[in-house]
């Protein structure tokens, strides 16, 4: 719960934003290595000696063998762990000699690497990086080091309710799609990957023609070119992904009930939502943020939390992926509470779904959109972030100049075809994992909690 107050305390930090200007808009540039073609986008800023490189290859832990999960998970942390002169001690000494930053993590549809540096060490940085990428080690005992550590992660994992609710539910959506799976892994998938599906999961996802590039800084556009060769020359052309269909069209599901003793149940609910690339996107971000997602100014909150004193806090989000989307909510409530938690929720996005949202929602939802994006520019990995989220979804180099305006153009008859397109109440699943009051139960199949 104090990670559900983290965020509406950060919504309303961000809301009271909501009458400011839009943000100074930056200036990108694409830029083209000579030799190997692989393209950047760059903001230039010469203010500060810093530079932040982000990078995303497409392919992330989707592609794991359904046996083997965690592959992913697993093969990025190594990658700092040993790469060219330098054993897994030397390599980290590096970094932190020259106060380099860089780090690795595998998302479900990217795998993902940082690096931010002082523009003065660019070139030993942007070295450990192409050594990174290029040369990892993948030395036996530090897998096995990194394996260690990821079951203790796992191990952590499962004694949380918020994840197994989030496990439970995933597995019931997505069934046998690879979004039902779990990129940390399992002990026994974990313990199934050997070097070589290391070593091979490597050489087949980390490429030229599947990296997405930002950087922002300090460094100039000729400067970047020449990196770019430098670092990413090494890299196999192209990568080796396994297809992946979108997730199978679903609705309602019956409610599950995973058995855990405590004094709080953890209620994850979900219903089918849409992609980044839906043209009801933008609609459904608004009416998303009036149903659930604008912290102590939504209707869930009001009238679970304020009226009924049912919860700490409640909150639901858009959660877009490449191949299919979700809009999922959770809160914790005390287990007597359960039942009427459960039907509150379910009124408020009733009378939301048939009602629809007023023109004052509508109008502070976009004050609150428009002025929360400054805070994505804040910083220049903040920067080289928001660039590869944009590159990763096409919305093009105009896409930071273009946003208020999408937001703003959106209508009260936009926000009502949303609604009445992703709102449904009926489409709704709910997991609980906790000891719930008994008429919670009803119609609710049981399940164990996850325990490897």
């Amino acid at each position: 719960m104090m990670r559900v107050m983290a965020k509406i305390y950060l919504v309303l930090l961000m809301f009271c934003l909501c009458g400011a200007a839009p943000a100074r808009a930056v200036q990108i540039e694409e830029v083209t290595a000579p030799e190997t073609g692989v393209k950047a986008w760059l903001v230039e800023d010469h203010r500060l000696p810093v530079i932040s490189m982000q990078v995303a290859f497409r392919g992330g832990s989707e592609q794991d063998p359904a046996d083997k999960q965690g592959l992913a998970t697993l093969t990025m942390n190594l990658l700092t762990e040993g790469a060219g002169p330098y054993d897994a001690a030397a390599f980290q000494r590096m970094l932190t000699d020259r106060s380099i930053s860089l780090s690795f993590d595998a998302g479900r549809d990217t795998l993902n690497g940082g690096l931010k540096c002082l523009s003065a060490d660019k070139a030993r940085a942007f070295d450990m990086l192409r050594l990174a990428l290029t040369q990892p080690h993948f030395a036996l005992r530090d897998v096995e080091r990194l394996r260690a550590g990821q079951l203790a992660a796992v191990r952590q994992q499962i004694g949380d309710p918020d994840w197994q609710a989030r496990y439970a539910l995933f597995s019931e959506i997505y069934g046998a799609h690879p979004y039902g799976e779990r990129h940390l892994g399992s002990t026994q998938t974990l313990q199934a990957i050997t070097l070589d599906d290391i070593r091979h999961f490597a050489a087949d996802h980390l490429a030229r023609d599947n990296a997405i590039i930002a950087v922002a800084g300090d460094i100039t556009p000729d400067d970047l070119a020449a990196a770019l060769d430098r670092i990413f020359a090494g890299l196999p052309a192209q990568a080796k992904l396994t297809p992946i269909a979108d997730v199978p069209d679903w609705g309602h599901f019956p409610p599950t009930v995973v058995k855990r003793a405590g004094t709080q149940t953890e209620i994850m609910f979900a219903m089918p939502g849409p992609k980044r690339d839906d043209p009801d996107w933008y609609a459904a971000q608004i009416a998303n943020y009036i149903l659930g997602g604008g912290g102590f100014a939504s209707r869930l909150m009001h009238d679970v939390r304020d009226e009924k004193g049912l919860t700490y806090g409640i909150e639901t989000l858009l959660a877009p992926a490449d191949h299919g989307g979700l809009i999922i909510g959770e809160a914790a409530v005390d287990n007597p509470k359960v039942p009427e938690a459960l039907a509150t929720i379910r009124d408020t996005m009733r009378h939301f779904y048939d009602d629809g949202a007023t023109g004052k929602e509508i109008a502070a939802a976009k004050d609150y959109l428009t002025g929360a994006m400054p805070l994505n520019l804040t910083s220049t990995d903040k920067i080289a972030a928001m660039l590869v989220a944009v590159q990763r979804d096409h919305l093009g180099r105009d896409y930071l100049d273009r946003y208020d305006g999408l937001i703003r153009g959106v209508t009260k008859d936009d926000v009502a075809r949303a609604i009445d397109h992703w709102f449904d109440p009926d489409n709704v699943t709910d997991v609980m994992v906790g000891d719930p009051a008994a008429s919670a139960l009803r119609d609710a199949q049981i399940k164990e909690q996850v325990r490897q």
